[in-house]
């Protein structure tokens, strides 16, 4: 958590949090980042994705022009 929460602080993420469902999907991050790579790197820093407990999948996602979620 300490690591999501660094990533909002700093402007990288702008909505972290867990699914209400069980269909081993445990959550989403949405990281405001120019470049996939950027944001597959940012995830990858994550001590829960490093030691192994978290997987990640990297998709694109835009919102509407001007439609900032902060």
């Amino acid at each position: 958590m300490e690591h999501l929460g660094r990533m909002y602080k700093e402007g990288y993420a702008d909505i972290s949090g867990p699914f209400g469902d069980d269909d081993g999907v445990l959550g989403i991050t949405i990281y405001n980042v120019p470049t996939l790579k950027m944001a597959d790197s940012l995830a990858n820093m994550d001590p829960m994705v490093k030691a192994g407990r978290l997987t990640i999948e990297i998709r694109p996602w835009w919102a509407g022009k001007g439609f900032p979620l902060r």
